[in-house]
Formats: C-alpha cells, structure tokens, sequence
C-alpha cells in the first residue's frame, strides 16, 4: 500500500527522524511511505487540501500550536487521519476532541512506533478498502469494497449488494474473499459474506447490515461478536 504522509513539526531533527522511522517500517512491512514536511503550521494549513493519508502534528510549536491547528484542520477534513507527534503527553488527551487517531511520545521509540503504526496502517486499509473488478451483462464495473454492504452466493452465482444497487456474477464466495480487506468482512454463513461497517445490530441467529437481517449460523455466533468488536476498535 503507497501511503502519503504529511509531518507538521518545526524542529527540523525531529521531522527527520520521524521520517526515517516511517521509512524503516515501510521496508520491513512492504508499504510505500511519501512523506512532505511541514515546518510549521501555517504553511500546513495555507491552501490546504485533503490529499494526505496520515498526518503527524507537533503540539508544541510557534506562532500556531499544534492542537489550535488541529481545529482548524477539523473545520475543513474531518476525515484524514491524525496523530499527535509530541513530548507534552498532558495535552495529548485534548486529542479526543479534534478526533485524533493516536499519539506517539518524543523522543520516538521505534519499536514503539512499529506497534502504534501497525495498527495506524490496518486502520487505514480497513478505511480505504479496495476495489474489486465484475463483469456484469457485458459490462465491466470497478466495486469499491466500502460500497459492498454483503455478498450473497447461490450455487456459483455470487450477488454484490451494494450502495449502487444488486449485481451478480458467477464465482466463488470463498476466492473473493481473499480479496477483500482482512478485518472489515465476515462470512456469517455459508450463504452471507458481509461488511462489518454496515453491521447496526444482531442477535443469536440474525444480523442487521445496512437495514437487511440474514441468517447467522449457529457456529458463528461468538465469532460475529468478536470480530464486529475487533472492527470498531480497528477502526480508530
């Protein structure tokens, strides 16, 4: 995965070494990290534009501080995710209120930093998703995973119930599967491969995606539990 970076962070040595820890782990774990420097937070929030994957923000910094920064970011992107890069941790809880993914203590410890950005990636895939290409009718459609709400297969014919209607294809359940975002999608039966985003509720034998309830199978009951809570918890 090619992630794109931003570091708000007016000490220059600093910003370096946070940039060769995102370096480091992108070798061992196979992603691709671009990262733009920021030296303070004026030229960061000057035009900005919500083209960045993560954002790693310094508190303490002149003329704006990093958490009157984050406000003002909130006003324009509340989505991108945000981690505070700081030695002040009384103030990292404030974090809370501008939606603040994590924060990472300096000086960075880089195993520390490989454990929080393990989870900060995961997160990332579960929120970007993947696509997904189908042939329908002599047409081809490129399927964002985080539009699929769940798939259905009857016999070899598998239906992709998503935000943009219902569309079938021959296939197996099982080889799609693999290649959807590990973590967001769980088989619930034989029959249902749903997303868990979608999920608002369930009890022992249904599960509500997206306003539908399907069948859960009795084996997999625990395991729906678990891996809704593991989803939410992912997820930031």
């Amino acid at each position: 995965m090619r992630i794109t970076a931003a570091v708000v962070e007016d000490d220059t040595l600093a910003a370096q070494e946070l940039e060769r820890c995102l370096t480091s782990f992108g070798q061992k774990s196979g992603h691709a990290f671009s990262v733009s420097h920021f030296g303070a937070a004026e030229s960061f929030l000057k035009d900005y534009q919500p083209k960045y994957d993560i954002i790693f923000m310094d508190i303490k910094m002149p003329g704006i501080d990093g958490m009157s920064a984050a406000e003002q970011l909130r006003q324009v992107d509340q989505a991108t995710m945000l981690i505070f890069v700081t030695s002040m941790v009384q103030y990292a809880v404030q974090g809370y209120d501008v939606n603040a993914f994590d924060f990472i203590v300096k000086p960075v410890n880089p195993t520390a930093f490989e454990m929080k950005l393990k989870r900060v990636v995961r997160a990332l895939g579960l929120k970007r998703g993947s696509d997904l290409t189908l042939n329908t009718g002599g047409v081809t459609r490129v399927l964002p995973s985080a539009s699929i709400r769940y798939i259905e297969v009857m016999d070899h014919d598998l239906t992709y119930h998503t935000d943009q209607g219902s569309f079938s294809v021959r296939g197996k359940l099982s080889a799609v599967e693999q290649k959807l975002p590990p973590g967001a999608f769980f088989r619930c039966s034989v029959s249902y491969l749903v997303n868990l985003r979608y999920v608002t509720q369930f009890t022992g034998e249904q599960v509500c995606v997206a306003g539908e309830w399907l069948r859960v199978s009795r084996a997999r009951k625990k395991e729906l539990a678990s891996a809704v809570a593991a989803y939410l918890g992912q997820g930031g």
